[in-house]
């Protein structure tokens, strides 16, 4: 079984959250790691899940930046969701996502009247999810899905102009262009979104086998047998 670390603002000694359910129930086992542990949260770990609930709101944590940085250099499997897409994102040089607000008003009154293109009455998105994407292959398909959109990510937003030269958009809200998927062009596997997979019953269930692979790829990663951390 796969030691997954997963970065959370402060350990939870009762049942884990959304994330860390969604490890075990792949198969993994779930290292809770916090900030301040740095690159040693990694020790043992055969892949990394920044979830959006690992840190508040704020500057970007460097205990955080620092995880990501020591996985990254080791080629470690690693997904981010959430704010963690935006981690992902600072991590390889790239701007600081926009407040929401500054957005076209046309943009922000097509978004609040519940359109089809945009968002339901369940207040989810419609994203489109490019074909020849690592995620397109892990749940099987490309095209429209419809994706939760509660969290950080309704505040803050990611466009063209703002992502890192070395990580490639693979998914995007229609209405707007904003950013809701990035990987990383230089790793096996790393991927990172801005909706939250963790939240099972919010989004299609193909969605599961972005844990499923994590929990994967981190079983293939401990069986090299090589200490890179």
């Amino acid at each position: 079984m796969p030691t997954i670390a997963i970065l959370a603002a402060s350990r939870n000694g009762h049942h884990p959250d959304p994330s860390i359910r969604a490890v075990e129930e792949a198969g993994g086992r779930a290292n809770v790691v916090a900030p301040s542990a740095g690159a040693r949260g990694l020790s043992g770990a055969g892949g990394l899940l920044i979830p959006d609930t690992g840190f508040s709101d704020g500057e970007v944590d460097s205990g955080a930046l620092e995880l990501l940085g020591a996985a990254l250099a080791a080629d470690m499997p690693a997904l981010l969701t959430g704010k963690g897409m935006h981690l992902l994102n600072a991590a390889f040089g790239g701007d600081a996502p926009s407040p929401m607000d500054t957005f076209d008003d046309t943009v922000e009154d097509s978004a609040s009247t519940g359109d089809s293109a945009s968002t339901d009455r369940q207040g989810r998105r419609q994203i489109y999810l490019s074909p020849g994407s690592k995620m397109a292959a892990i749940i099987g398909s490309a095209g429209m899905f419809r994706i939760n959109s509660e969290g950080w990510g309704d505040r803050m937003a990611l466009r063209e102009a703002q992502r890192a030269d070395c990580l490639m958009s693979i998914a995007y809200q229609l209405d707007d262009g904003v950013i809701e998927g990035l990987e990383s062009k230089e790793h096996s596997w790393v991927i990172g979104v801005q909706f939250l997979p963790e939240r099972a019953e919010e989004v299609p269930a193909s969605f599961n086998s972005l844990f499923l692979g994590l929990v994967e790829r981190a079983d293939d990663y401990a069986a090299t047998g090589e200490n890179r951390i």
